[in-house]
């Protein structure tokens, strides 16, 4: 029995220690492999009936240090955020040069000044006129050169979150599966270490990916979940999803909408935000905010040049060259005119269920208030209505007093409405004393005629004008005597300068805005010059400066905006053109912390009119809350594009119309049968918390219903059946967001960005308060400077003509008391050089906090803060792998294979190995003996 017992016991001392030159096989012929972990036989006594019977294999350990592990994994995500920025800034490093470069941006602004500083000495030479703007575009070619590099980075840096994304999906994919194996083989004993180490080298490999945190279960399974929660692998994978855009443009953000979300597992929560570290966080960076502010910067210094520029440019003249025609690039709105008649009989007023036909309607304008006119008729005509109320004009005699208003106030019993068309009746107003010289002159560059616009603004020249001559959109009341210095509208000022020049015997002169809402003047000859010159007041010879017109979008008679130079106002003669329309407005950068400190309202229009009802905004609102504000409540519903003569509908049965909002039916009217027009319909919807209007789009009309409570409407029809069809298919309603506002990070804070939609002009306007603020100059909102650089250029017949380039302004001449304009004037070209050389208070864009710059500085500080951060990210990518290296090497110490180590234990278990193959051949030969003995 001790033979046998001797025999079993050297035996698992032979399977012991076979078992171990296995482990010790396996762990030389993997040491090359990536993730493997060195495996450990762990040996024990085994023991029968209290006494010893050999050894037997107690587990096969991983030499694993979970804690360096993690420190790793953390590291490897700071590792993998910086190799991506490695990629990418060498890259854009490279597009902005040097700044003693030739072909630097700042370089180019300098250039740009020399060549206006030698045409100033050399005014009269084509090749000087020739070389400078092809200076100016130049530099509209390199900003537009960068523009689009910078957007081909931001493009590929969306399709690389794509691509990284399918990585990290793979990975979850691999770990998921691992954890189902391992969980399996630890249920029937099976080994997992080289599961474990795959799982840990995928974990590994994730964590460089996206930042991760994860835990070990009882069971032996993994859970995963980045470090702001998302689960990412439990008892399932949760995949995340993302596709990247086809195309990309510099307003683009993801927080306004533009990029799709990186969704966790067909959530509808943003993942992308969440995102603090790996390759991925350093891809949405590169997307959202490296490459994006760096355009800001860009943006912001293309149209401060292009704005300085032009007012210098729009100052002066280019003589000999005469100058007869300008084509304004300011895009007003269609103008909301009101005409007045001392007895209209034939229009109908449409207030919800209510319809009013007074037998004579008396429309006078508003001495005190030139925006607003007052509807008299007999007595309790208007009792229905209450100041705030909105009702709709149709079958006026004159057209234009056809449409929305609103009522201001009702008085004398009833007798007379104060009202405001709810489209815009743009109007400007010069500040102070200052006035415009319009001047004529010949081709010798004497004064032919002159004027100022305050002194024709206040003639009255409607008597040479019939309705049928007024022009487009006009009517026989602009061309009236205004008051001195009053708020004008843009119909008027144009009405009075084209009238002023054909009482000048120029009678082919045409002053008026075209299709667009731009504003042109034509003398109607081409061998003389139209000119303008800005002064301090209207005297002959009052210094020459920069008129301040107050610009009010709406027709409320407040300012809204104030630009400088009257031909600037209307960028009639600007050096540098933009292609897109200011559809979008931007807030000065401001801190996340940004609140308002009073109660605001905010009006959005676009060039068709208001979108939706005046928004009220309580104190206290954040960007974030003033954005939903402004979300909700400028979305409109829409009817189809109609022209002229399909605005009136000759219905065969009646039409019930209505309006759902989303608590229920917010109103419903009924129209016809018989003949129905827009207008009407608009008015009889106006009720309870709908506004109806009918506005211009174009050359056509829409139907626009929103809501006074911010809600989605919806329409419905029931009967309205007409010759062709229906009423309902005629109008075609449809829910429209045409204005959306977005919270934008850029540089230290973060914007507050209003976009339109269908790349349409946008007007905000806002009520002053007492200390003459309001929303908009609570946070600086302007026109955004954002697509300028990518969409500069000279203008097209600057670059055609550089004899059309402004050398020298219209002067004044004490002796001779008169104006005139000198062929080797300079002038206006060393106003242009200054435009580019002066210190001038540029606003924060991107990295660049707002300071006084040249343009040349401003462009050398964009490219230092591009050196500035490119090498701070290759200083922190040279620390981070020398960490990485060194825990890299503290962890192979630990788990990686040693040949020298794995040899040594080798010859141990050999030596182990033979010295029991010899105890069993001792005890076979005993036993051998002992069977002789007994046989």
């Amino acid at each position: 029995m001790s033979l046998t017992l001797g025999l079993n016991t050297a035996l698992s001392g032979l399977l012991t220690s076979q078992r171990a030159l296995d482990t010790i096989a396996q762990n030389v012929t993997n040491v090359n492999t990536p993730g493997y972990v060195r495996k450990v036989m762990n040996q024990e006594s085994r023991v029968l009936n209290g006494n010893g019977a050999g050894i037997q294999v107690g587990s096969i350990s991983r030499m694993v240090n979970e804690g360096l592990l993690k420190d790793i994994r953390k590291q490897s995500a700071n590792l993998g955020k910086l190799e991506v920025e490695s990629s990418y800034y060498p890259r854009i490093d490279d597009l902005f040069g040097n700044v003693a470069d030739n072909t630097s941006i700042a370089h180019k602004m300098n250039d740009m000044y020399e060549a206006f500083e030698l045409l100033g000495t050399q005014v009269e030479k084509p090749s000087v006129q020739w070389s400078t703007v092809q200076t100016g575009q130049d530099v509209a070619d390199l900003l537009g050169r960068m523009t689009d590099q910078l957007q081909s980075l931001r493009l590929e840096a969306d399709r690389d979150i794509e691509y990284t994304v399918g990585q990290i999906n793979d990975l979850l994919t691999d770990i998921h599966d691992l954890n189902q194996k391992i969980v399996k083989n630890s249920a029937v004993a099976t080994g997992t270490t080289d599961l474990e180490d795959k799982r840990d080298k995928a974990i590994t490999d994730l964590s460089k990916l996206i930042d991760i945190q994860y835990y070990k279960r009882q069971d032996g399974s993994m859970i995963v979940y980045t470090t702001s929660g998302e689960m990412l692998v439990d008892n399932q994978d949760q995949p995340l999803s993302y596709t990247a855009n086809s195309q990309i443009d510099t307003w683009m953000t993801a927080a306004g909408g533009q990029f799709n979300k990186i969704s966790v597992a067909g959530g509808t929560d943003d993942l992308g935000s969440l995102v603090t570290g790996g390759k991925l966080k350093a891809l949405l960076d590169m997307r959202d905010k490296t490459v994006t502010d760096l355009q800001s910067s860009l943006d912001e210094m293309a149209q401060t040049m292009a704005e300085e520029v032009n007012k210098a440019h729009n100052r002066g003249t280019s003589y000999p060259n005469p100058s007869y025609r300008y084509e304004g690039t300011r895009t007003f709105a269609k103008q909301g005119n009101i005409v007045p008649n001392a007895a209209d009989t034939t229009l109908d007023i449409y207030f919800g269920a209510t319809t009013i036909s007074p037998a004579t309607t008396a429309i006078a304008a508003n001495a005190t208030n030139p925006w607003q006119s007052t509807f008299t008729s007999a007595a309790g005509t208007y009792s229905a209505l209450s100041a705030g109320d909105t009702f709709s004009v149709s079958g006026a005699e004159d057209s234009e007093n056809n449409g929305t208003y609103k009522v201001i106030s009702v008085a004398g019993g009833g007798a007379s409405v104060t009202v405001e068309k709810v489209n815009p009746h743009q109007t400007i107003q010069l500040s102070g004393t200052d006035d415009v010289v319009v001047a004529v002159f010949g081709s010798d560059g004497k004064e032919l005629q002159q004027t100022t616009l305050n002194t024709i603004m206040q003639t009255n020249y409607s008597g040479s004008y019939t309705a049928a001559t007024v022009g487009t959109g006009r009517s026989l009341s602009d061309f009236g005597a205004k008051g001195s210095r009053d708020q004008w509208s843009i119909n008027e000022v144009s009405a009075h300068v084209e009238a002023w020049l054909s009482a000048q015997g120029y009678t082919g002169a045409s002053v008026n805005l075209d299709s667009e809402g731009k504003m042109v003047m034509d003398l109607g000859v081409t061998d003389k010059s139209l000119v303008f010159r800005d002064q301090t007041a209207t005297a002959d010879g009052s210094d020459a400066a920069d008129a301040t017109i107050q610009f009010d979008v709406d027709g409320d008679g407040a300012v809204d905006q104030t630009i400088k130079g009257f031909a600037n106002f209307f960028g009639l003669n600007d050096f540098f053109i933009n292609s897109n329309q200011n559809s979008i407005q931007d807030s000065n950068i401001v801190a996340s912390t940004f609140k308002t400190t009073a109660t605001r309202d905010l009006k959005i229009l676009d060039e068709s009119g208001q979108l939706g009802p005046t928004i009220s905004i309580p104190s206290g609102s954040s960007l974030e809350k003033i954005a939903d504000y402004i979300n909700r409540f400028s979305r409109t519903t829409d009817s189809t594009l109609l022209s002229a003569a399909q605005t009136s509908f000759t219905l065969t049965s009646a039409a019930t119309i209505t309006v759902s909002n989303g608590s229920g039916s917010a109103t419903t009217a009924t129209v016809g049968p018989g003949a129905v027009t827009l207008q009407e319909i608009a008015g009889k919807l106006t009720q309870g918390s709908v506004i109806g209007s009918v506005v211009q789009d174009g050359a056509g009309y829409r139907l626009r219903l929103s809501s006074t409570q911010g809600q989605e409407l919806t329409v419905s029809f029931s009967g309205g059946a007409t010759s062709t069809g229906s009423l309902e298919t005629a109008l075609n309603m449809e829910k429209m967001q045409l204005v959306s506002a977005a919270v934008v990070p850029e540089g230290s804070g973060q914007r507050l960005r209003l976009v339109q939609a269908e790349n349409k002009e946008l007007f905000l306007s806002s009520t002053l308060d007492v200390n003459s603020n309001n929303l908009l100059t609570d946070l600086g909102m302007s026109p955004a400077s954002t697509r300028t650089a990518g969409n500069l250029s000279v203008r097209d017949d600057l670059m055609a003509g550089p004899e059309k380039l402004s050398r020298g302004q219209m002067q004044w001449n004490a002796d001779l008391a008169g104006y005139y304009i000198s062929e080797g004037d300079n002038t206006a070209a060393l106003a242009l050089a200054d435009a580019m050389n002066a210190k001038r208070a540029m606003n924060s864009a991107g990295g660049i906090y707002s300071g006084n710059y040249t343009l040349s500085e401003y462009g050398a500080a964009t490219i230092s803060l591009v050196a500035s951060d490119a090498g701070h990210s290759a200083s922190q990518l040279e620390y981070q792998k020398a960490l990485n290296e060194s825990l890299d090497f503290q962890n192979t110490s630990f788990s990686g294979v040693n040949l020298d180590e794995e040899v040594s234990s080798m010859i141990d278990y050999q030596q182990a190995y033979s010295a029991t193959a010899k105890v069993i051949t001792v005890l076979q030969e005993m036993l051998e003996t002992l069977t002789s003995m007994i046989n």
